[in-house]
């Protein structure tokens, strides 16, 4: 009984299918995710989930040719793996450069002073209610309490209650925050 066919896969098979293909493929998706993935994981929306599933189901199968195979699979994986960590570093690198010199935000102030900003809320692509939704999910009872929310470049929304206080240093980079902000203390009348 020959098994290699079902486990095994062709020196060709690697370089034009699997590597080729899952050079290409991961670069489209890193490019999805790049211009729409926020947007998408800020909403958090079952449907928002559903696309990325079937999107990575679809570039796994392609990835994998015409017929996958345990080996198949193994280099597809392997070549994940360094094409994530290559450009995981190459990215960090890039980014941490451009943002400095362009001196671009990565967050979004949402909402201040319990009132959300529309503006901003537009710009990441969060409807009110969803705010409102991931507000309640974070253990806020009443809009008064949030001094400051801050939607983070992975789509979690961070929360200063009044009340409490922040480090400066932690506000820089972040989008849309008033002059002097990290200058209050949150603890007063704001």
């Amino acid at each position: 009984m020959n098994i290699w066919p079902h486990i095994g896969i062709s020196a060709s098979g690697v370089v034009g299918v699997v590597v080729v293909a899952t050079v290409v493929l991961y670069a489209v998706f890193v490019a999805i995710l790049h211009f729409w993935g926020v947007r998408y994981l800020a909403a958090g929306s079952t449907m928002s989930v559903a696309v990325f599933t079937v999107l990575g189901a679809l570039c796994a199968r392609a990835m994998l040719g015409n017929s996958p195979t345990l080996c198949g699979a193994l280099v597809a994986m392997a070549t994940l793996f360094v094409l994530e960590f290559g450009f995981g570093r190459l990215h960090a690198v890039m980014s941490m450069r451009s943002h400095r010199a362009a001196g671009r935000a990565r967050a979004w102030t949402v909402m201040i002073d319990g009132r959300a900003r529309p503006d901003a809320l537009r710009h990441v692509g969060l409807t009110a209610e969803r705010l409102h939704e991931r507000l309640r999910a974070g253990g806020v009872r009443h809009l008064d309490d949030v001094a400051l929310a801050v939607l983070e470049p992975r789509g979690t929304l961070t929360v200063v209650r009044r009340g409490e206080s922040i480090d400066p240093k932690l506000l820089v980079g972040i989008a849309g925050l008033p002059p002097g902000f990290g200058d209050v203390d949150t603890t007063g009348g704001r």
